[in-house]
């Protein structure tokens, strides 16, 4: 009995490996003529796995709800979230003639980290519909190469307490070398250290990035810094 559990543990493991060796990717390029200006690439799962299909929806349910204009009604069609932001500034210039603000919706997409136990795709966004600015934001999207099913920060964080005292120390670190020598509660505008929305991985650690307005204020930008895995290791599900 042993002898067959051993060769059907085997026989899955090479499976895995066999579908994870599979799971290559080709950029796509989505842009309008006129109207809007609207640059969206970013990276698709190629073949027909169910892990890439997995991977592939996830990918254009966030591309397509960060350019929708309906946050009601999620959706996972990047063209038709286009047309339809492209509609709406249609609609603003035809309604502030004198306006010379064009909207724009950028969108770079990117592996950003890929092994058999965890891909990393990360997506930078920026979007302006007229004011003082527009809004950018990157966020990490963690899936099972294997399935293609997303990773929570709990899926992939064994111990958060001890993870969120690790990234704390370095925020502390990284305020020092800007001399912003802020307390945590003014960082996070009267609440108490919080870990980022997501966290993501590359080569060499983790990536630790607080968006605008997710932590300081708007003119303090996005906080970034890298912990490296001989120090992050512990905390992980993963090596």
């Amino acid at each position: 009995m042993k002898k067959y559990l051993s060769l059907f543990v085997l026989s899955l493991y090479l499976f895995n490996c066999a579908e994870d060796a599979s799971l290559k990717f080709e950029d796509t390029f989505i842009s309008l003529p006129s109207g809007a200006k609207i640059e969206v690439l970013y990276p698709k799962a190629k073949g027909s796995t169910e892990a890439a299909k997995n991977i592939n929806t996830a990918i254009d349910s966030y591309i397509a709800n960060q350019i929708s204009f309906n946050d009601s009604i999620p959706t996972t069609d990047v063209k038709n979230a286009i047309e339809k932001f492209n509609t709406e500034y249609t609609g603003f210039k035809e309604d502030f003639e004198d306006s010379e603000a064009r909207w724009e919706a950028l969108v770079e997409g990117e592996v950003q980290y890929h092994s058999p136990e965890i891909l990393c795709i990360s997506i930078n966004t920026y979007l302006y519909t007229g004011g003082a600015h527009g809004n950018d934001r990157i966020d990490f999207l963690n899936f099972n190469p294997n399935t293609g099913q997303p990773y929570t920060t709990q899926d992939l964080i064994t111990d958060i307490p001890g993870f969120s005292k690790l990234v704390e120390d370095n925020l502390k670190k990284e305020q020092a070398k800007k001399a912003k020598d802020k307390a945590m509660e003014d960082l996070f505008f009267g609440k108490d250290f919080q870990l980022p929305e997501s966290i993501g991985f590359n080569e060499d650690g983790v990536i630790i990035l607080y968006n605008t307005y997710e932590i300081a204020s708007y003119a303090q930008g996005i906080t970034e810094f890298l912990i490296p895995y001989s120090e992050a290791n512990p905390f992980l599900s993963f090596n």
